[in-house]
């Protein structure tokens, strides 16, 4: 399984010289399992550039919600205009409806010049089903998140490997019960997207707001027992630095053996080179 981080940021697009390392494009997370099968996570505006890389390809767009910075860059996905594509699109029911009508509102006039007729690759859109479900060799099991709106994370168990993806969580507020259901989520992950959106003190101010710090990444992460936690869905107002600060709290927070990066637009996480490194040290262990 590889994992390839096309956008970071959180809330909306911060391109800039101070956000250069990190990147200024809102969620979006591919994924690609060693059968072939191609996931995307979210379609922020980093889907623009997946979708230029892709060209012609077979896949299936997994939705978290329907805040705008998780779907504005789907009307600018070449890859669903292009013959020979194909894309099957799944994300959560919202007062009835389904992904077809939050995705093509977006695309009515005066909004946007191209209607979603013309995204000829696109085969269908579905409700995420309640329990698990599988996508080429993976099984795919979702949650509802601490967020505003209903709003998803995914766990996908594929290649000997597990990838939890967890874009926008508030952990402070979930009631007990959710939390519960977001740590089983997270259960024994090789890796763990996370959101760390605030310092404590900005955390302060924006409480309800459905985003995490540090030490509220790190409790999912230390409870669920994963293996490495990536912090995710970075503010726009804050530059590189500061994004850095983030991760070192976390660091600091975080029980030895535990990894802690940074999600970095562009970066690609190799999970099968990952287990190879692992059971090569337990070998040399024993």
């Amino acid at each position: 399984m590889k994992i390839r981080f096309w956008g970071t940021r959180g809330s909306i697009p911060s391109p800039g010289p101070s956000t250069i390392r990190y990147g200024g494009n809102t969620s979006c997370v591919e994924v690609t399992l060693d059968d072939g099968t191609l996931i995307v996570l979210d379609a922020g505006s980093g889907i623009r550039a997946l979708g230029k890389s892709l060209g012609a390809a077979h896949g299936t767009l997994l939705l978290t919600h329907y805040h705008w910075d998780h779907i504005q860059g789907f009307p600018f996905f070449d890859s669903a205009y292009i013959p020979g594509s194909k894309w099957r699109v799944l994300g959560p029911e919202f007062n009835g409806e389904g992904p077809g009508k939050y995705l093509s509102d977006q695309m009515t006039s005066p909004y946007f010049p191209a209607t979603m007729s013309q995204m000829s690759a696109l085969s269908g859109f579905e409700v995420v089903p309640h329990g698990p479900f599988h996508l080429g060799s993976a099984t795919i099991t979702t949650t509802r998140l601490s967020h505003p709106s209903v709003t998803l994370g995914y766990r996908i168990e594929a290649d000997d490997s597990v990838f939890v993806y967890i874009s926008d969580n508030e952990v402070d507020i979930a009631p007990h019960d959710q939390l519960a259901r977001i740590l089983d989520l997270a259960s024994d992950a090789d890796i763990l997207v996370h959101d760390c959106q605030y310092s404590e003190p900005e955390y302060a101010g924006k409480h309800g707001w459905g985003h995490s710090t540090p030490r509220q990444a790190v409790r999912v992460a230390r409870e669920a027992g994963v293996r490495e936690l990536a912090v995710f869905h970075h503010d726009p107002t804050h530059n590189d630095e500061q994004v850095e600060a983030l991760a070192e709290e976390a660091r600091r927070l975080a029980l030895r053996g535990m990894d802690i990066s940074i999600a970095r637009e562009g970066d690609v996480i190799d999970l099968s080179s990952i287990d190879e490194v692992i059971a090569a040290d337990i070998r040399a262990e024993g």
